[in-house]
């Protein structure tokens, strides 16, 4: 709008009074934009161009994967201690047998026959045993074989169990190695064997039956599959995990405990919160675990929360053992294929909730450059195109194939996705393996940063957060290796490098002991780093960590976003990158939930005198008409919730037309700040990309195009603006490739004119 024209009313976000008349002047000349019509383009681009959606969602996914906060505060420790619950024997559910041949204690078999539950399958193992006098239990390890293994031997030899050498070969065994009337059990260790034939298995049954003995073996699940072996192969499922429980609470229970507590402790572990902290999928050993912890809660020898932090270490102690095979001596085939399933599961916990391909792909990536940490001892050998076991592979990391949905441009795609069963094992993998396997650093360091290279934001942005958490446990080391080279890049991909320094700061500064750290450096970044450090701490702050320390984040956003203040008249320089950034960061944390703050700030950015002020608001308020509702869901994940604050079918709403419809109280504010924009010399681009986009979901959705013609009202204050809204409508209608539908152009017009009358009237 001209100089002379008065500035719009300014309905306050809050419950202030309108601006004075001398506001309303600078309002006015405020509105004036500088800069030249053909190169407003550039303000409104996304930097993430079709991509927006798929970084938001893989942004919120790694933030709920990667958290340390409350029960996962023990990844921060740079030693974690063993836990120690309640009296340990040599055996407990879940635990292997240990290799050396011997005697099964007689308090580990009470142990069993008092808490053992019968696992699917329970009854036709014992009929096969007595009818065989062997059988082969297959299972994945951890999963209870050992324990049903002892109960069907305890049942069948009166107690006389033993152990066999698990390192001697089965077929080797002969009249000398089995005594009258005994079971036997062993475990099968050596995954790069053939398992054992048949005709081999009748050799030994008929060698226990020669000595009436019974004999059970355990072997890996991937090594046999269907009716194998004749028959004496019989898969271990895990047993049922409730009644699992209960039994072991009956038998933790003392004499001397208060009365009902069983009972009590029973209820108690179905309440939300002792759920999460046993896990959606927990092995038997995690269950017995589990009553142990709930019981000393009981006796009040812990606390709630020790018993969360005592839970989550069972995470841990499962990561160990995955990672305990790779620094044991063993065979070429072994160290190769274990360090192929480490490979598979870090690249798990970095992308995890993404297909089964993209996992698998990086995994071999990452592999190969495991292969060249230990290549002077053992040369990497070629695969098979067919090698990939993806049941093994899952089911050894503890995961699966869920229903799930990507997002691809702005639609939502359904799509099976790999994740672990337990949300915790991100967080706690990639901690422990940063912490306890320092030779793998550099290729993990080299790893990620080819990650953040990848278009898909669901691949870069995951790999952003990765490398954050690994800044949050050694900040030198990775922000040096990782985070300054991305937060000072230039030339191909500059903006998407820059971004994942942006988002692994943000990550990094979710933890306590290093957000003064990241803050301290994006405020030397913004007073004396170069124009790359600068961009990249704007978009830091248009996430969690700006949202946490709003008031001095709007004021680094302010000088960031005003770069022409600081440079001298002379200076020639291209400032718009800078701006354009601050903007986005804003809209961002509009979009974070910190709507009225937002509001408040722009309209008082718009009655500045300083041009550059202005400037920033205008561009900040293009990147919020083109925004989404689906941009709104950032909010529930920075708190901590997963429920949606909108609802799915407003997704594809823009988002002030959502915010506005859904609260009456952020009607006029917005109002204001889109009457503004529309009244400087960009008037009609503004209003082509406010309207049009709008239009356009309208058309696609009537409850919308409803809640457009309810607002419409609202931008008309005098005749010019509805003028230059009718005329918009008309081109749009008369647009030769997709023109407006002549129902929704007469419903705005209608509203334009009901607009007109009332002004018109008072």
């Amino acid at each position: 709008m001209s100089g002379e024209e008065s500035a719009p009313s300014t309905p306050a976000a809050s419950s202030e009074p309108a601006p004075e008349s001398g506001q309303q002047k600078a309002a006015a000349e405020g509105a004036q934009q500088s800069g030249n019509d053909n190169r407003t383009g550039d303000w409104t681009e996304n930097p993430l161009g079709q991509d927006d959606w798929a970084f938001k969602d893989a942004y919120r996914r790694g933030q709920r994967n990667l958290s340390t906060d409350g029960p996962m505060a023990f990844l921060r420790e740079s030693i974690i201690h063993e836990q120690h619950i309640g009296d340990r024997y040599e055996f407990s559910v879940g635990q292997g047998l240990a290799l050396s041949s011997g005697s099964v204690r007689e308090e580990v078999l009470e142990w069993v026959r008092a808490r053992y539950v019968p696992v699917p399958g329970y009854d036709l193992m014992r009929s096969t045993l007595s009818d065989r006098s062997l059988i082969v239990l297959h299972g994945l390890p951890g999963t209870g074989r050992a324990t049903t293994a002892l109960r069907l031997l305890d049942e069948s030899a009166d107690g006389k169990v033993y152990r066999l050498d698990s390192r001697q070969s089965i077929t080797a065994l002969t009249d000398k190695h089995v005594e009258q009337g005994r079971g036997y059990v062993a475990e099968l260790l050596d995954r790069s064997a053939a398992p054992p034939t048949e005709a081999q298995l009748d050799m030994v049954r008929d060698l226990l039956q020669k000595h009436s003995c019974t004999c059970v073996l355990i072997i890996e699940t991937d090594r046999l599959r269907g009716d194998a072996l004749g028959g004496y192969a019989i898969e271990c499922p895990p047993p049922d995990g409730d009644a699992l429980l209960r039994s072991h609470i009956g038998e933790e229970v003392r004499e001397d405990d208060e009365e009902g507590v069983e009972d009590l402790l029973t209820a108690m572990a179905e309440t939300p919160r002792l759920l999460a902290a046993r896990g959606p999928a927990p092995r038997p050993s995690e269950t017995v675990q589990m009553a142990k912890l709930l019981a000393e809660f009981g006796r009040r020898e812990i606390d709630l929360a020790g018993l969360e932090r005592q839970a989550a270490l069972a995470v841990h102690d499962q990561v160990r053992e995955w990672f305990a095979v790779l620094v044991v001596p063993g065979q070429v085939d072994d160290q190769l294929d274990a360090l192929r399933l480490a490979a598979f599961r870090i690249s798990l916990a970095v992308l995890n909730e993404t297909s089964y391909d993209i996992v698998s792909h990086w995994g071999e990536k990452l592999a190969n450059l495991f292969m060249e940490v230990v290549s002077t001892q053992t040369a990497p050998q070629r695969r098979s195109a067919f090698t990939g076991d993806q049941e093994y592979q899952l089911a050894a990391s503890r995961a699966g194939i869920v229903d799930g949905e990507l997002c691809i441009g702005h639609v939502r795609v359904p799509q099976d996705l790999v994740c672990f069963h337990d949300d915790r094992f991100p967080v706690v993998l990639l901690s422990y393996v940063w912490q306890k396997h320092h030779e793998v650093h550099n290729a993990l360091i080299t790893w990620l940063l080819e990650l953040s290279k990848h278009p898909q934001s669901m691949i870069w942005v995951r790999a952003a957060q990765s490398a954050g958490l690994f800044c949050a446990l050694d900040f030198h080391s990775a922000f040096d290796k990782m985070i300054q080279r991305g937060a000072r890049a230039k030339g191909k991909r500059q903006h998407q490098r820059r971004l994942f320094a942006a988002v692994a700061l943000d990550q990094a500064a979710r933890d306590e002991r290093v957000t003064e750290a990241v803050r301290d450096r994006l405020r030397y970044w913004r007073r004396s780093g170069r124009e790359a450090e600068k961009w990249t701490a704007a978009a830091a702050l248009g996430y969690d960590l700006g949202r946490r320390f709003l008031d001095t984040t709007l004021d680094e956003l302010r000088v960031l976003g005003t770069p022409s203040e600081q440079r001298s008249v002379l200076a020639e320089t291209d400032d718009r990158s800078l701006v354009w950034i601050s903007a986005f960061s804003l809209a961002n944390l509009f979009a974070f939930g910190e709507v009225l703050p937002l509001l408040d700030r722009l309209a008082d950015w718009t009655l500045s005198k300083r041009q550059s002020l202005r400037e920033l608001a205008w561009c900040t308020i293009l990147h919020l008409i083109d925004m989404h509702g689906i941009d709104l869901d950032l909010l529930a994940h920075s708190v901590g919730r997963d429920e949606r604050l909108m609802p799915r079918h407003r997704e594809r709403w823009p988002l002030l037309l959502a915010l506005q419809d859904a609260e009456p109280k952020l009607v006029q504010p917005i109002a204001y700040l889109l009457r503004w924009a529309l009244r400087g010399r960009r008037a009609d681009y503004v209003a082509k990309n406010l309207f049009g986009p709008w239009i356009r979901a309208g058309e696609r959705d009537p409850e919308c195009l409803d809640a457009l013609v309810r607002f419409v009202p609202h931008l008309v204050e005098r005749d010019n603006d509805a003028r230059l809204l009718n005329h918009l409508i008309t081109r749009l209608r008369l647009d030769w490739s997709d023109p407006l539908r002549d129902d929704a152009a007469e419903l705005l017009q209608a509203a334009v004119s009901r607009s007109t009358a009332r002004e018109n009237a008072r």
